[in-house]
Protein backbone atom coordinates (compact mmCIF):
# COMPACT_ATOMS: atom_id res chain seq x y z
CA UNK A 1 0.00 0.00 0.00
CA UNK A 2 2.59 2.65 1.04
CA UNK A 3 4.36 1.72 -2.44
CA UNK A 4 1.13 2.45 -4.37
CA UNK A 5 1.31 5.40 -2.40
CA UNK A 6 4.29 6.80 -3.59
CA UNK A 7 3.84 5.67 -7.21
CA UNK A 8 0.78 7.40 -7.66
CA UNK A 9 2.34 10.53 -5.71
CA UNK A 10 4.75 10.29 -8.47
CA UNK A 11 2.96 9.63 -11.22
CA UNK A 12 0.91 12.89 -10.23
CA UNK A 13 3.59 15.00 -9.78
CA UNK A 14 5.13 14.10 -13.17
CA UNK A 15 1.45 14.99 -14.79
CA UNK A 16 1.40 17.87 -13.26
CA UNK A 17 4.79 19.00 -14.69
CA UNK A 18 3.95 17.72 -18.19
CA UNK A 19 0.62 19.96 -17.42
CA UNK A 20 2.10 23.29 -16.67
CA UNK A 21 4.72 22.79 -19.60
CA UNK A 22 2.21 22.38 -22.20
CA UNK A 23 0.30 25.23 -20.99
CA UNK A 24 3.51 27.38 -20.68
CA UNK A 25 4.08 26.47 -24.31
CA UNK A 26 0.70 27.58 -25.13
CA UNK A 27 0.97 30.36 -23.63
CA UNK A 28 4.11 31.59 -25.64
CA UNK A 29 2.26 30.53 -28.82
CA UNK A 30 -0.65 32.56 -27.65
CA UNK A 31 1.44 35.99 -27.20
CA UNK A 32 3.50 35.82 -30.16
CA UNK A 33 1.65 34.65 -32.75
CA UNK A 34 -0.77 37.21 -31.42
CA UNK A 35 1.95 39.99 -31.82
CA UNK A 36 2.33 38.85 -35.41
CA UNK A 37 -1.33 38.71 -36.65
CA UNK A 38 -1.74 42.23 -34.55
CA UNK A 39 1.26 44.35 -35.81
CA UNK A 40 2.57 42.80 -38.68
CA UNK A 41 1.80 42.51 -42.07
CA UNK A 42 2.84 40.81 -45.74
CA UNK A 43 1.56 42.38 -48.65
CA UNK A 44 0.69 40.09 -51.73
CA UNK A 45 4.26 39.69 -53.31
CA UNK A 46 6.19 40.29 -50.71
CA UNK A 47 8.72 38.32 -48.21
CA UNK A 48 8.93 40.74 -45.62
CA UNK A 49 6.17 42.17 -43.37
CA UNK A 50 5.68 45.73 -42.29
CA UNK A 51 5.39 46.49 -38.65
CA UNK A 52 3.36 48.60 -37.14
CA UNK A 53 5.81 50.25 -34.18
CA UNK A 54 3.62 52.71 -33.55
CA UNK A 55 0.82 50.84 -31.96
CA UNK A 56 3.87 48.04 -30.34
CA UNK A 57 5.60 51.90 -29.10
CA UNK A 58 2.53 52.45 -27.59
CA UNK A 59 2.43 49.05 -25.64
CA UNK A 60 5.95 49.30 -24.50
CA UNK A 61 8.31 51.65 -25.54
CA UNK A 62 11.39 49.31 -25.54
CA UNK A 63 10.34 47.82 -28.40
CA UNK A 64 13.06 49.11 -30.45
CA UNK A 65 12.27 46.35 -33.49
CA UNK A 66 11.46 43.93 -34.83
CA UNK A 67 13.32 40.26 -36.13
CA UNK A 68 12.17 38.40 -39.22
CA UNK A 69 14.16 35.20 -40.78
CA UNK A 70 11.97 34.00 -43.26
CA UNK A 71 10.20 30.22 -43.38
CA UNK A 72 12.02 29.52 -39.69
CA UNK A 73 8.75 30.82 -37.65
CA UNK A 74 11.24 33.64 -36.41
CA UNK A 75 8.90 36.69 -36.13
CA UNK A 76 9.47 38.56 -33.16
CA UNK A 77 9.48 42.11 -31.54
CA UNK A 78 12.64 43.07 -30.29
CA UNK A 79 13.15 44.57 -26.93
CA UNK A 80 15.99 46.90 -25.21
CA UNK A 81 15.66 46.67 -21.83
CA UNK A 82 17.69 48.52 -18.61
CA UNK A 83 19.78 45.28 -18.14
CA UNK A 84 20.29 42.06 -19.39
CA UNK A 85 17.71 40.50 -17.00
CA UNK A 86 14.42 42.63 -17.74
CA UNK A 87 13.21 40.91 -20.81
CA UNK A 88 14.93 37.10 -19.39
CA UNK A 89 11.30 36.04 -18.40
CA UNK A 90 8.87 38.88 -19.30
CA UNK A 91 7.00 39.79 -22.70
CA UNK A 92 6.89 42.77 -24.65
CA UNK A 93 3.27 42.87 -22.89
CA UNK A 94 5.74 43.34 -19.68
CA UNK A 95 4.22 40.39 -18.15
CA UNK A 96 6.05 36.96 -16.80
CA UNK A 97 6.59 34.85 -19.14
CA UNK A 98 8.80 31.60 -19.31
CA UNK A 99 10.23 32.45 -22.72
CA UNK A 100 10.89 36.17 -22.06
CA UNK A 101 11.58 38.18 -25.15
CA UNK A 102 13.73 38.27 -27.72
CA UNK A 103 16.21 41.76 -26.82
CA UNK A 104 19.58 43.06 -27.58
CA UNK A 105 21.88 43.34 -25.30
CA UNK A 106 21.54 46.58 -23.35
CA UNK A 107 24.80 47.94 -23.87
CA UNK A 108 24.31 48.29 -27.48
CA UNK A 109 22.59 50.83 -29.83
CA UNK A 110 19.21 50.40 -29.92
CA UNK A 111 19.67 51.66 -34.08
CA UNK A 112 21.93 48.51 -34.73
CA UNK A 113 25.02 50.69 -35.93
CA UNK A 114 27.47 49.14 -33.36
CA UNK A 115 29.86 46.92 -35.34
CA UNK A 116 28.71 43.68 -32.85
CA UNK A 117 25.23 43.86 -32.12
CA UNK A 118 24.09 40.93 -29.63
CA UNK A 119 20.16 39.77 -29.68
CA UNK A 120 19.84 37.21 -26.76
CA UNK A 121 16.51 34.58 -26.76
CA UNK A 122 15.87 31.77 -25.31
CA UNK A 123 16.59 28.20 -26.47
CA UNK A 124 12.82 26.74 -25.87
CA UNK A 125 12.14 23.12 -26.89
CA UNK A 126 9.18 23.94 -28.61
CA UNK A 127 11.17 25.49 -31.36
CA UNK A 128 9.86 28.92 -30.60
CA UNK A 129 11.97 31.88 -29.92
CA UNK A 130 15.56 30.79 -30.71
CA UNK A 131 14.65 27.18 -30.14
CA UNK A 132 15.24 26.35 -34.28
CA UNK A 133 18.28 28.00 -34.29
CA UNK A 134 20.27 24.92 -34.04
CA UNK A 135 19.49 24.24 -37.69
CA UNK A 136 22.24 26.45 -38.75
CA UNK A 137 24.74 24.07 -37.87
CA UNK A 138 23.65 21.97 -41.01
CA UNK A 139 25.11 23.95 -43.81
CA UNK A 140 22.65 23.06 -46.37
CA UNK A 141 20.16 24.57 -44.23
CA UNK A 142 22.03 27.90 -44.22
CA UNK A 143 22.46 28.49 -47.85
CA UNK A 144 18.77 27.50 -47.76
CA UNK A 145 18.06 30.03 -45.11
CA UNK A 146 20.63 32.48 -45.45
CA UNK A 147 18.88 35.80 -44.74
CA UNK A 148 18.12 37.91 -41.18
CA UNK A 149 16.14 40.93 -41.25
CA UNK A 150 15.86 43.77 -38.71
CA UNK A 151 13.05 45.81 -39.37
CA UNK A 152 13.26 49.14 -37.31
CA UNK A 153 10.48 52.06 -37.02
CA UNK A 154 11.24 54.22 -39.57
CA UNK A 155 10.31 51.83 -42.69
CA UNK A 156 13.90 50.73 -42.97
CA UNK A 157 14.59 47.15 -43.13
CA UNK A 158 18.48 45.98 -42.29
CA UNK A 159 19.53 42.49 -44.21
CA UNK A 160 22.19 40.41 -42.86
CA UNK A 161 23.79 37.43 -44.07
CA UNK A 162 24.13 34.53 -42.18
CA UNK A 163 27.53 33.08 -41.78
CA UNK A 164 28.35 30.20 -39.08
CA UNK A 165 26.88 29.07 -36.26
CA UNK A 166 28.94 27.67 -33.24
CA UNK A 167 28.87 27.35 -29.52
CA UNK A 168 31.05 30.45 -28.12
CA UNK A 169 32.41 30.75 -24.41
CA UNK A 170 30.45 33.68 -22.22
CA UNK A 171 33.95 35.18 -21.72
CA UNK A 172 34.65 35.75 -25.66
CA UNK A 173 35.02 38.78 -27.58
CA UNK A 174 31.74 38.85 -28.95
CA UNK A 175 30.15 39.35 -25.79
CA UNK A 176 33.02 42.91 -24.39
CA UNK A 177 30.44 45.84 -24.84
CA UNK A 178 29.79 48.32 -26.22
CA UNK A 179 31.72 47.85 -29.17
CA UNK A 180 32.80 50.45 -31.03
CA UNK A 181 30.23 52.12 -34.25
CA UNK A 182 30.16 50.88 -37.53
CA UNK A 183 31.71 53.84 -38.83
CA UNK A 184 34.68 53.10 -36.75
CA UNK A 185 35.15 49.40 -37.32
CA UNK A 186 34.07 49.21 -40.61
CA UNK A 187 32.18 46.37 -39.91
CA UNK A 188 28.71 45.49 -38.85
CA UNK A 189 27.80 42.23 -37.12
CA UNK A 190 25.00 40.38 -35.67
CA UNK A 191 24.87 37.28 -33.13
CA UNK A 192 21.96 35.80 -32.71
CA UNK A 193 22.99 34.48 -29.25
CA UNK A 194 21.15 31.63 -26.86
CA UNK A 195 21.72 28.74 -24.56
CA UNK A 196 23.27 25.35 -25.62
CA UNK A 197 21.28 22.45 -25.99
CA UNK A 198 23.00 21.19 -22.01
CA UNK A 199 21.83 24.74 -20.39
CA UNK A 200 26.06 25.38 -20.26
CA UNK A 201 26.19 28.50 -17.59
CA UNK A 202 29.56 28.73 -20.05
CA UNK A 203 28.58 28.41 -23.19
CA UNK A 204 26.17 30.38 -25.48
CA UNK A 205 24.91 29.22 -29.05
CA UNK A 206 26.11 31.62 -31.26
CA UNK A 207 24.28 32.24 -34.95
CA UNK A 208 26.78 34.88 -36.45
CA UNK A 209 25.33 37.13 -39.42
CA UNK A 210 27.00 39.78 -41.09
CA UNK A 211 25.14 43.16 -42.39
CA UNK A 212 24.26 43.10 -46.04
CA UNK A 213 22.29 46.67 -46.80
CA UNK A 214 19.42 48.41 -45.53
CA UNK A 215 16.14 49.08 -47.46
CA UNK A 216 16.60 52.67 -47.09
CA UNK A 217 19.82 52.49 -48.84
CA UNK A 218 18.36 50.78 -52.07
CA UNK A 219 16.06 53.26 -52.45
Amino acid sequence: MIGAAICLVVFLFALYNIVTIIQNYKKIDNTYDGAAKEFTEISAGDRIPEVDFDKLTKINKDVIGWIYIPDMDISYPVLCGIDNDQYLFQSYEKKYLTAGSIYIDYRCSRDFTDSRMVVYGHNMHNGSMFGKLDKYTDENFMKEHPYVYILLPGEQTLKYEVKKAYKASVQSEIYKLPSSSAEDAGERMLYLSTCTEDSSDTQRFVVECEYIESESEQQ
